[in-house]
């Protein structure tokens, strides 16, 4: 399946940057197939980001919800994105504020297995535009071949 999300110059304002970060994010993904992922492959998103005081909070890496910062975050990135492909599919995205909140569903397949899940993810801007807090929330759906 692609990912069903219109592109990022469809919205405006806050929502526009979190689509563009959801596409930025994407080409990171699928680049980290082809070889390891350098400094000047982040700068396109890392414009939208505010490095210093990032902090993602949610589920990653187990069924444990994980706070972590900007560095942590792109390493998990890299890894993740080496042996899993991600696709997603747009519920709903609502802006007030300095706040995004996107609903996807979202599908990772790795060794022959599609995970599909729910997801609500938490956009916090900063006073400068920038993205500075994630809060994920993942709801299983289940598991599938292929």
């Amino acid at each position: 399946m692609a990912t069903e999300i219109p592109p990022s110059g469809t919205f405006a304002g806050l929502t526009q940057k979190v689509i563009a970060y959801s596409e930025r994010f994407e080409a990171l993904v699928d680049l980290s197939k082809t070889r390891d992922l350098t400094a000047a492959d982040w700068t396109g998103i890392e414009e939208l980001v505010d490095t210093a005081r990032f902090e993602r909070c949610g589920v990653f890496l187990g069924p444990q919800s994980e706070t972590f910062g900007w560095a942590t975050y792109k390493s998990y990135i890299s890894q993740f994105g080496k042996h899993t492909d991600w696709d997603g599919k747009l519920r709903r995205v609502t802006e007030q504020g300095n706040l995004v909140v996107l609903e996807l569903e979202e599908r990772n397949r790795r060794d022959g297995v599609t995970d599909v899940s729910n997801t609500v993810t938490i956009y916090e801007f900063g006073p400068d535009g920038k993205l500075a807090h994630l809060d994920v929330y993942v709801s299983p759906l289940g598991k599938r071949k292929g």
